[in-house]
């Protein structure tokens, strides 16, 4: 995968918390910010969150790899993620 089509999972509870609401708007921008039109695939179904290393959420996975936990990353830290992938 490039930076133009990144993969980019965000495990939440299925009732949206303000920081899970808060990490999908960043995100947004972040991807609006470099041209990347994918699209965020939230996943709130338990066994599917158990497939991934973490029981903290919200959860940001990029390209299959843990970006961020329980805490909503620098807009710089996830735009070196996506550039560096």
């Amino acid at each position: 995968m490039d930076v133009k089509n990144p993969e980019i999972k965000l495990l939440c509870p299925p009732k949206k918390c303000g920081k899970c609401r808060r990490m999908i708007s960043r995100m947004e921008a972040i991807l609006k910010e470099l041209g990347i039109s994918e699209e965020i695939q939230i996943i709130n179904d338990l066994e599917e969150m158990q497939k991934y290393p973490t029981w903290i959420l919200p959860t940001l996975i990029i390209n299959g790899k843990v970006a961020a936990r329980g805490y909503i990353p620098s807009t710089e830290t996830v735009s070196k993620m996506l550039i560096s992938q």
